[in-house]
């Protein structure tokens, strides 16, 4: 479904903006179709992921996302910072925001499921599959033109523990 963007008056005037009600969502199936359509292929939405350093300090980053229903699919490569967070501390926030609509966006907090290294013997593929299904949604080709020698890719499957939704439910 593509995504729908209500007019917004600028800022500074009266009924500047219009925002649908603030509340907790129980699953990504749960969501309204406007905020669920920020996830789908239709739009390639860069989400913020924060994940929390040795130090408890929090470390974002901009990242590709994609899910299965059930599950916010993440991808990088093994030996990153954000990589090294989430096996040592399996929680994540992501916050994604609509480019075109900032009062339009949620809020994901998850636990990491399972971890999926490419070198896998058994299951590595779906990383692989995973990072080229994302370089043709977010760069329109396919195989993942940005490797560098030598790279392992990680898929992460991270289960939703709470969505926040904030904005209109629909276009």
């Amino acid at each position: 479904m593509p995504l729908e963007i209500r007019e917004m008056i600028t800022p500074g005037h009266e009924n500047a903006f219009t925002v649908g009600a603030r509340k907790p969502d129980a699953s990504l199936a749960d969501l309204p179709a406007a905020h669920r359509a920020l996830l789908e292929d239709e739009k390639a939405v860069t989400a913020v992921l924060a994940t929390t350093n040795a130090n408890g300090r929090p470390q974002l980053t901009p990242v590709w996302l994609s899910h299965d229903g059930s599950h916010i699919n993440l991808n990088s490569a093994r030996g990153r910072l954000k990589d090294r967070n989430l096996r040592a501390r399996p929680m994540a926030t992501m916050l994604v925001m609509n480019p075109e609509d900032p009062y339009h966006w949620m809020s994901i907090d998850g636990v990491v499921e399972k971890i999926i290294d490419e070198d896998d013997p058994e299951f590595g593929h779906l990383a692989t599959e995973n990072i080229d299904a994302l370089a043709k949604k977010y760069l329109g080709t396919t195989p993942y033109p940005l490797r560098n020698h030598g790279e392992v890719r990680v898929l992460y499957k991270v289960r939703p523990t709470r969505v926040l939704t904030f904005g209109p439910a629909e276009g």
